[in-house]
This record gives C-alpha cells, structure tokens and sequence, in this order.
C-alpha cells in the first residue's frame, strides 16, 4: 500500500510543542523524511531519533524563529539535508507575557507593556511570517509545488479577555495564511490553517491547573464532552499535507469538539 507522504520532505518548527511532535510521528509513519526545529535543540533531536525509528531520515536544527537570519539559514539546511521542502508546518509559539496558567482576566491589553506584547507577537506572528516567506520562496524556487500548514488556535477566532496578546497573534496568523494562499495559488502552493480548541496538551494543562474547576468548566462548554487528543491534530495537519486536500487552500480546520456550534 502507497503511504499518503512517501518521499516528501517536511519541516516542522515548535518540535517541543505536542503538536509539533505528534506531526512529525504522524508525517513519518506515512513516509516522510521530517527536519525538526526548536528552541531547544535536545527537544529537537528527541523528536528526530522518534522519526528515525521510523526509518525515516531526520535532522534537527536549534534556533530562535523569530529571527530573519536564522530562519533563513534554517530553510537553507533543510532544503540541503533533505533535497528539498514539499511541507512546511509552523508549530512554534507561546501562549501568553505574563501568564503561562493561561487567561487572566485581570491582566488588560490596556495594561501590558509593550515588551511583553512584542514578545507574543514575535514567535506567534512574526515567526509565521517569516518562516512561511522564506520557504515559499524555496518551494517557489523548486518549482514542484508544496503544503504550508499554519498551526494556530481557535483563540483566533474567540475574543479572549485576558489573553488579549495571544487571540491578536493568533488572528494574524489566520489573516496571513489567507493571503498568502491567494498568492501563493499560482505556484500550486497550497496554505491552511489548524485551530484548534481545547486539547491535551502541556500548554493546555497549565491552563486547566490553573484555577479550581477549570477543566470541569471546559468540558461543559464542549458538546462532544471530551478535551482533543494530539493525534487528532495530527490527523489534521496529515490532510492538509497529503494529496486528498488537494483542492484545499486558504481553509481553517476547527477540530474542537463542537466548542464553536452555539
């Protein structure tokens, strides 16, 4: 039987974050060869021994996303190790300034200083930027098409009171995946989107610890009952970077357990 990815080179940043990790088990066990990066590169090389157990070929790269040089650089060494990029997905981000347990609806956009929303829309917007631009350029360059999957949150979506920096990067995201489908369409380079709801993951359960309750509380808001696993993100970012979403562009996946229906 064919694997939906075999012989496809993937490029996945965030490789610490859960959904990042599970994408790359997910694209490797369907064939890829995957390049890691992070800001730790020990997460990055954890994750490229998972993908090499696999069979697959992987390599790991540490580097700070929100710089232009170094994203540049990273391209440059995933396009060289693996002979090109066919899928790119952007999982590297942080949640909040101030606040890692997650909203606090007594920290105000009015009262942030602007240290701390720069550094939230550095790795959540400017880094997505940056890193879709320079590997658009290289799959532009190659001339054989390519997948971009911007991985993002339904708190693009969703006003959020108290994580006012974290839902405006999130938005910007979605806004700059839409735009650069339309441009990007006439290279056959297709861009989407994943935001997802709430999950099981690290992040995640900072927020659910963080106040009495809390859980209990999500899950009353989520009609099928149940937090998302990460292989059901995995499982997303698997169609928008195979063939069957071939006539998908500039699309936003919502898994989120019917969080959005009312």
């Amino acid at each position: 039987m064919t694997l939906r990815l075999e012989g496809r080179n993937a490029l996945i940043t965030g490789a610490s974050d859960d959904a990042g990790r599970a994408a790359a088990v997910r694209f490797a066990q369907e064939g890829a060869n995957v390049f890691l990066t992070d800001r730790s590169l020990e997460a990055a090389q954890t994750v490229a021994a998972e993908v090499a157990q696999l069979g697959r070929r992987s390599a790991a790269l540490a580097l700070d996303v929100s710089a232009e040089d170094q994203v540049e650089k990273m391209v440059e060494c995933a396009a060289a190790e693996m002979g090109g990029i066919d899928i790119l997905m952007v999982a590297d981000a942080v949640m909040h300034a101030r606040y890692p347990g997650g909203q606090n609806p007594n920290y105000r956009l009015v009262d942030e200083p602007l240290v701390d929303w720069r550094r939230v829309m550095s790795y959540n917007l400017d880094a997505y930027f940056l890193t879709d631009r320079a590997v658009a350029r290289a799959m532009i360059k190659a001339g054989r098409g390519g997948r971009i999957i911007n991985y993002i949150s339904v708190a693009a979506l969703v006003a959020a009171p108290g994580g006012g920096d974290y839902s405006v990067s999130r938005a910007g995201a979605w806004m700059l995946t839409k735009v650069l489908a339309l441009e990007l369409a006439p290279h056959q380079i297709r861009v989407n989107a994943i935001a997802p709801g709430y999950l099981d993951s690290n992040m995640s359960r900072e927020f659910y610890r963080s106040a009495p309750g809390r859980l209990e509380a999500v899950l009353r808001r989520i009609p099928l009952g149940r937090i998302g696993e990460m292989r059901e993100i995995a499982d997303a970012a698997l169609f928008l970077a195979s063939d069957e979403s071939s006539y998908f562009t500039g699309q936003l996946l919502q898994p989120n357990g019917g969080l959005l229906i009312q």
